[in-house]
C-alpha cells in the first residue's frame, strides 16, 4: 500500500464522522493526493505549497482564498514524520470551526504514516534476512562473502555467532499452494517470536517448503536439546493447530558452517522416525553418517547383496526391506519389530532366517553384517527415490 492509498483511507474514514467540510492531504510538492472531493485529487494547492516551504500552519479565511490558487478556506497543517515535513493535511471550512478537527486529522495521518513506514522497514529487514539465508545455504559462500557480510550488517545480524539450523516442515501435505503455505508459516513464525522461541540472536525465514531458523541454542546438553525441540513441536501444534516435523543440525565454524548445518537438518528431516529429529542423538547421528556415503561407493560395495534380494523378475523383494526397516527402527528387537508390521513373532523369526539364507548375512548376531544390511536398506531407498527407508 502506497502513501496515497493510506491518505485516502484516512480521509474516507474521517469524512464519515464530519458534519460538514472536506479533508485534503497534499504531498511534498503541494498536489492533492487524497480528498473528500475526488475531483480535486491531483490538483495544485497553493496553501499546501506554502506550508511545505515555511514548515508552519496556514489558515485561510474566506477573504483570503483568492491569494491561494487551488485552495479553499480552512486550516492547513504540516505532516511531520521523524522530524521531516512529508506533506500537508487540510480541512475545509472556517478556520475557527475546523481548527481542532484539523489537528486531530493531522495526528491520525502522522501515526498512520509512521506505522506504514515501520511496517515497510520490517518487511525490508525480513526480505534481507531471507536473502542472507538463501545465500548461506545455496550459494558459494566464499565467492559471495563480502555481499553476505554487508547484508548482515544492514539487518544487524552478527554472523560470527555460532548457530545451528533448526528447520520445520508441515506434515499436512494438503497445504501445497505457495500462498497458503506462506500464510501457515507466517502464523508459526508469529507464535515463535511472541513466545520467545526466536530471540534477537536468531534469524529466520521461509525457504521453499521449510521454515528455517539459525539459532543460538541456549541449552547445555543433548538431552536438553531434545526436550527443547519436543516442547517446541508440542507448542506449535497446540497454539497454531499445525503438525510439523522439526530437525536440528550441528554448529560449524565460519560462514560455510551455516549451509552445512542446514544440510544436516534437511537430511535427518527425511528420517521417517518421529516428529523431532535432533542430529546430536546417537541413533540419528549414526544414520546421518551412513546416509553420507556417496552413491558410487554405496552401489559398488552393496550391489552383490542387493542382487541376492531380487526375485525372478529382477525386482527387489519388498518384504525383505520392510522387515529390515522394522528391525533397525526397533534396535533389532524382534518382538517390537513384529508388532510394528502387525505380524506374529514367529513370522518375524522366519523372515529373519530367510534373509540370512538369501543374503548370507546375520541380522542380529554379527554387528558388521547388520551394518551391511542397513546399507542395503539405504541403497534400495536411493534407487526407489523413497525417504522412508532412511529411517533408523
Amino acid at each position: 500500500m502506497n502513501l496515497s492509498e493510506i491518505a485516502q483511507e484516512i480521509v474516507d474514514a474521517t469524512m464519515e464522522i464530519m458534519d460538514k467540510g472536506s479533508i485534503n492531504i497534499m504531498d511534498f510538492e503541494g498536489f492533492i493526493i487524497a480528498s473528500g472531493e475526488k475531483s480535486r485529487i491531483h490538483t495544485y494547492h497553493k496553501g499546501a505549497a506554502d506550508v511545505i516551504q515555511s514548515g508552519k500552519a496556514i489558515e485561510i479565511y474566506p477573504e483570503e482564498v483568492h491569494r491561494y490558487p487551488g485552495a479553499k478556506e480552512g486550516v492547513n497543517l504540516p505532516i511531520h514524520i521523524m522530524g521531516k515535513t512529508l506533506g500537508v493535511v487540510g480541512v475545509c471550512g472556517h478556520p475557527d470551526e475546523v481548527r481542532i478537527v484539523a489537528k486531530l486529522v493531522k495526528k491520525s495521518v502522522e501515526l498512520a504514516v509512521e506505522q506504514h513506514l515501520i511496517s515497510e522497514q520490517v518487511k525490508v529487514v525480513k526480505d534481507l534476512k531471507q536473502q542472507i539465508i538463501r545465500k548461506l545455504i545455496y550459494e558459494n559462500v566464499e565467492k559471495n562473502e563480502e555481499e553476505i557480510l554487508c547484508l548482515s550488517k544492514i539487518v544487524g545480524v552478527d554472523l560470527n555467532e555460532k548457530r545451528c539450523a533448526v528447520i520445520f516442515e508441515l506434515v499436512d501435505s494438503s497445504v501445497e499452494k505457495s500462498l497458503q503455505l506462506l500464510k501457515v508459516m507466517n502464523s508459526i513464525e508469529h507464535f515463535l517470536i511472541n513466545s520467545r522461541y526466536i530471540t534477537k540472536e536468531d534469524f529466520s525465514a521461509v525457504i521453499n517448503q521449510f521454515y528455517v531458523i539459525f539459532k543460538k541454542v541456549p541449552v547445555k546438553s543433548f538431552e536438553n536439546e531434545q526436550q527443547f525441540l519436543e516442547q517446541l513441536n508440542k507448542d506449535i501444534f497446540q497454539q497454531c493447530g499445525h503438525e510439523v516435523k522439526i530437525a536440528m543440525g550441528t554448529v560449524h565454524d565460519g560462514l560455510a558452517g551455516y549451509g552445512k548445518s542446514f544440510k544436516e537438518a534437511k537430511t535427518v528431516l527425511k528420517f521417517n522416525r518421529q516428529s523431532v529429529q535432533n542430529i546430536n542423538n546417537l541413533d540419528i547421528l549414526v544414520n546421518y553418517l551412513l546416509s553420507q556415503i556417496d552413491d558410487y561407493v554405496l552401489e559398488h560395495f552393496v550391489q552383490r547383496i542387493y542382487r541376492s534380494t531380487l526375485d525372478s523378475t529382477g525386482k527387489v523383494q519388498i518384504w525383505i526391506i520392510d522387515t529390515l526397516q522394522a528391525l533397525f527402527a526397533h534396535n533389532l528387537n524382534v518382538v517390537d519389530a513384529a508388532k510394528s508390521l502387525f505380524i506374529h513373532k514367529n513370522t518375524m523369526l522366519y523372515r529373519i532366517k530367510r534373509i540370512e539364507e538369501i543374503t548370507g548375512l546375520s541380522v542380529n548376531s554379527d554387528f558388521y553384517h547388520a551394518v551391511l544390511l542397513k546399507l542395503l536398506v539405504i541403497y534400495v531407498s536411493r534407487r526407489d527415490g523413497s525417504s522412508d527407508s532412511l529411517a533408523p
